[in-house]
């Protein structure tokens, strides 16, 4: 039986507007400079070099307002787009969503059970409005998070970032997947280290599908991998599908 996921409370789009743009992090403001986003992808910086400045980010969001920007129209085609993937994989099974900040993903999406996790009680507190026999959000740290029934569908979506060890968080989370369960991983396209961190998961897992879903001047990957099979090492490569929305 699927449940379609509750609706979030109806909020003004002037928190997310221009007179709002002063309180914006460090990252945000990058992300409304064309040419920024354009260096950003052609230089190469570690990831390892950035992530402080994520985390530090990272934080200022959550405790500001857990994230409420991304409800804003610019990330509306990439939560289509891993809502899409999520339902084709997964519609009526257990969806695991690491990092799920307030819960903007589980709105309007079809699933057998929905489990959120995310390490900010500030979010898990407003997300919990939206809880029900099918869906729950829990507090807890999302790079060795496990279940209590194996996943249909682990989504990490722009999380995988903030994660102190991306790769490793990835194979635990695909180690704890149900038979034909996959890994979706929605990453901003445009830089050098999300690039080389996709390529590196390709070595480990195998990619069944690459969405790239453009918005403005701004693009990620939506990817979807399974386990490989014993014995059998992953090429890394598939088609990519441009999917713009």
């Amino acid at each position: 039986m699927l449940v379609l996921g509750g609706r979030a409370p109806k909020m003004s789009t002037e928190s997310w507007g221009s007179g709002q743009h002063a309180a914006d992090t460090f990252v945000a403001q990058l992300m409304r400079s064309k040419v920024a986003v354009w260096l950003l992808s052609a230089a190469p910086i570690p990831l390892f070099l950035v992530r402080p400045i994520l985390a530090r980010d990272n934080a200022r969001e959550n405790h500001k307002d857990s994230w409420q920007r991304l409800r804003g129209r610019t990330e509306a085609a990439r939560y289509r787009a891993v809502r899409d993937v999520i339902e084709r994989y997964a519609a009526d099974g257990f969806v695991l969503d690491i990092g799920c900040s307030q819960g903007i993903l589980q709105e309007g999406l079809s699933y057998g059970r929905y489990l959120g996790v995310d390490n900010s009680e500030q979010s898990i507190r407003l997300a919990q409005s939206k809880c029900n026999r099918r869906t729950r959000f829990v507090c807890a740290d999302g790079s060795t998070f496990v279940a209590d029934q194996r996943p249909n569908a682990v989504v990490m979506n722009e999380v995988i970032y903030y994660l102190p060890d991306p790769l490793a968080a990835v194979e635990h989370h695909a180690q704890g997947l149900a038979p034909g369960g996959v890994v979706i991983i929605s990453i901003y396209a445009r830089t050098w280290s999300s690039r080389r961190l996709l390529q590196a998961i390709g070595k480990r897992l195998e990619l069944l599908e690459s969405n790239l879903i453009r918005s403005e001047h701004l693009a990620w990957t939506v990817a979807t991998y399974r386990p490989c099979e014993p014995g059998r090492i992953s090429s890394g490569r598939t088609r990519l599908k441009p999917h713009c929305r």
